[in-house]
């Protein structure tokens, strides 16, 4: 960083002086929380991937050609999330300032960009660390093929960070180009042959225990290459979409801190920009077909959200058909996939949430809030009941899985992950209720319930996943999940407006 870029930034930073009780308290806080939170969660984690559950899905047949898609869908998501919010960003006032000036962006902006890489590159190291050293502590695979993969695993991370940044530097572009790799990673992953030939399936190839890691010089001579380019892409940046994400990042994080997240996930939001011409309301004998196609209509005008909730519709289908597969841990892919649908039904409930708002005032349709509501929510109940079962009969059909639990559990996690999103459309504000102190012996609680109260959904569509794919084995989680989920959407209905 030159001398001047510096000043600028020490300027920014001296603002808000930090005592050495401060620095104390610091330190204090992150070993506190790394002795409570961290090292119990880790030991958990570990336990876990450690387990004959955890080492029978890291041994299977399917888990190379599993990686190369997760590594490609890694790849497309960070270009994609760089449209967005991108890893080169400052607080809005700093951004202007840096950006608006003659220095170059590679030096201004270079702290942002180490930061959010060294963040990724974290996660996929220690992603790629558990599965190696699972494997290794079974005796499934050589130590040296453990450490080769752990090693493309942060190749992985400095990769995806790049593509972060080109989602920055060139949005228009990053839309195609996300599509196109997350098309090759599956048919890489279909077409063995193509392995050799593409940087997905040189991670696949390095998976332990496939006896390939030489493979890894090429990965390492790509993440080389494009590393070498992050200058040049932060050059490219312009000023107008830097200040623009910085300042929607701003609002996000104050929303977030008052722990409104729905409206801090609404900033985020694409505006309708396809199909404007295109006539929403068409009046229809009977109103529930005028108020389905309004809202089919109104999701594609949004073509991009609409993809990405179908999408995370059928990837939610694929795993609750592999969570009845033998020797896999059922809940947790049934929680992953309850948590799945709930995401991908947000795109397609814009109508559910307009219904819900408007509830408890004067009628606008000349209906009642009840049928407001139920005739908005047609539309995502037929796209989530239609995505899902095809995507466990394929997948069924693709695996040799039995086709009638999985499809049942689909069915009806659609329909409870449906209800949780119409009982966190009705939430509401934070009720004052819970600004209450509750003082315990190991502390005040206050901070965990407001925290609970704001993911509930989040939660509750956990659950709902998990006691689906454990509906045949012990109904009773399944019975009393479900009755939980109705219960608070009744009583939110209850008491809206």
């Amino acid at each position: 960083m030159s001398s001047r870029s510096g000043a600028a930034i020490g300027i920014w930073r001296a603002r808000n002086v930090r005592t050495v009780g401060d620095r104390g308290f610091l330190i204090y806080m992150v070993l506190m929380v790394a002795l409570v939170t961290v090292a119990p969660l880790a030991r958990a984690v570990w336990l876990s991937a450690a387990s004959e559950e955890g080492v029978a899905l890291f041994a299977s047949p399917a888990a190379p050609g599993v990686t190369m898609l997760i590594v490609a869908g890694l790849w497309s998501g960070g270009l994609l999330l760089g449209r967005d919010r991108g890893p080169a960003l400052h607080p809005p006032f700093l951004t202007h300032a840096l950006a608006a000036s003659d220095l170059p962006r590679s030096d201004t902006f270079r702290g942002p960009v180490l930061r959010a890489g060294v963040l990724v590159t974290t996660m996929t190291t220690l992603v790629a660390g558990l599965v190696a050293g699972s494997l290794v502590h079974h005796g499934l695979s050589e130590p040296l093929s453990g450490a080769v993969f752990t090693a493309a695993g942060a190749m992985v991370g400095v990769i995806t960070t790049v593509a972060w940044l080109v989602g920055q530097a060139f949005p228009r572009a990053a839309m195609p180009v996300a599509l196109g790799v997350l098309a090759l990673g599956v048919t890489t992953a279909a077409i063995p042959l193509m392995q050799p030939f593409t940087p997905w399936g040189w991670v696949g190839l390095a998976y332990p225990g496939s006896g390939t890691s030489h493979i890894v010089v090429a990965l390492a001579a790509l993440t080389a290459s494009l590393a070498a380019v992050v200058p040049v892409l932060m050059n490219r940046l312009d000023l107008t979409a830097l200040a623009v994400q910085s300042a929607r990042w701003d609002a996000a994080a104050a929303h977030t801190t008052g722990m409104d997240f729905n409206m801090a996930a609404a900033l985020y939001q694409g505006r309708p920009h396809r199909g404007r011409g295109t006539r929403a309301i068409r009046p229809r004998n009977r109103l529930a077909w005028t108020f389905l196609i309004r809202d089919a209509v109104g999701s594609t005008r949004t073509p991009g959200r609409l993809i990405v909730g179908v999408a995370a519709l059928a990837a939610s289908g694929v795993l609750i058909t592999l969570a009845f597969a033998p020797a896999t841990p059922g809940w947790l892919l049934g929680a992953a996939a309850g948590l799945i649908v709930f995401a991908g039904i947000g795109p397609l409930s814009d109508g559910i949430r307009h219904a819900a708002s408007v509830a408890g005032d004067f009628p606008l349709y000349g209906i009642s809030d009840e049928h407001l509501l139920a005739n908005h929510a047609l539309f995502p109940l037929a796209v989530v009941v239609l995505v899902l079962l095809a995507a466990v009969i394929v997948c069924s059909i693709l695996t040799g899985i039995a086709v009638a639990a999985p499809l049942a559990s689909a069915f009806v996690l659609g329909l409870l992950t449906l209800v949780a999103r119409v009982s966190n459309a009705l939430k509401g504000p934070l009720p004052p209720v819970l600004l209450t102190p509750i003082p315990t012996p190991m502390g005040d609680l206050s901070a965990a319930v407001r925290m609970t109260w704001a993911l509930d959904g989040l939660l509750l569509a956990a659950l709902a996943g998990a006691s689906a794919a454990l509906a045949f084995e012990v109904p009773l989680l399944f019975i009393g999940v479900a009755v939980t989920l109705i219960t608070v959407g009744i009583n939110r209905w209850r008491h809206r407006g």
